[in-house]
């Protein structure tokens, strides 16, 4: 009876761990995407598994015709390794194929806490605090930690650093609440995930829905109290 009660326990535990969703699942998601007021057309963020435990995280920008014109297909890429459940930054790459000049490269070098920055042929090395994330991993980041507080109300604040090629920031994001949304994937009961900035009007909010791993399925990013970008889950 004892060993009966053991395997049913084990048993149920195992089932428990295959159900809880991981931020590091291949996934592949479109978006419709706008700047302010204005649809630019689609996006698709995707992450797929490398060697040893390392994951490419990329957005792909499928913008209208006028906009790719004038403005171009953005496109960003992080390599990352998963180290004790940590996420490990080894590569970032921002490139738009009508704005060269605003492309550039980070390489991290833990080992040396350093990490190189390559923009418009010239390379520059700043010191690398532990904890920090490129301005695209952060997405991962925020979902892996509301997963790994799912259930709870209030959560500890998610401390973090973003570094691009200009600067190392710190950022703090917080639990804000619930909500029903609509988008033109469906509607979700979500969880709103936003950053807290010093500058007040600014800020970068993800809502994420239990239901589909804690994807996001809109996210917005403000200035100076301005919509700027919007990013809606499409079916």
């Amino acid at each position: 009876m004892n060993k009966l009660l053991t395997g049913l326990v084990l048993l149920a535990a195992a089932l428990s761990a295959q159900a809880a969703p991981t931020a590091f699942a291949p996934r592949s998601d479109l978006y419709d995407v706008s700047w302010g007021s204005i649809g630019l057309g689609e996006g698709t963020i995707a992450l797929s598994p490398l060697q040893g435990g390392c994951y490419r995280y990329e957005s792909v920008t499928n913008p209208m015709a006028i906009v790719r014109w004038t403005y171009g297909s953005p496109k960003e890429t992080s390599e990352f390794c998963v180290v004790d459940g940590r996420i490990v930054p080894k590569r970032f790459v921002y490139a738009n194929d009508k704005r060269a000049k605003d492309g550039f490269t980070l390489d991290f070098d833990w080992a040396a806490h350093q990490v190189k920055t390559i923009k418009g042929g010239e390379v520059s090395m700043r010191e690398l605090p532990d904890g920090t994330y490129d301005r695209f991993v952060i997405q991962l980041a925020v979902r892996q930690w509301v997963i790994q507080h799912a259930g709870q109300d209030k959560p500890p604040p998610l401390e973090v650093k973003v570094v691009d090629h200009r600067r190392i920031k710190a950022y703090r994001f917080v639990l804000s609440g619930k909500e029903k949304l609509q988008t033109p994937a469906g509607t979700f009961d979500t969880l709103l995930v936003e950053r807290v900035d010093e500058k007040p009007g600014d800020s970068l909010r993800f809502w994420v829905s239990p239901d589909r791993g804690y994807i996001p399925v809109k996210v917005q990013q403000i200035d100076d109290g301005e919509l700027k970008l919007q990013m809606l889950l499409k079916k």
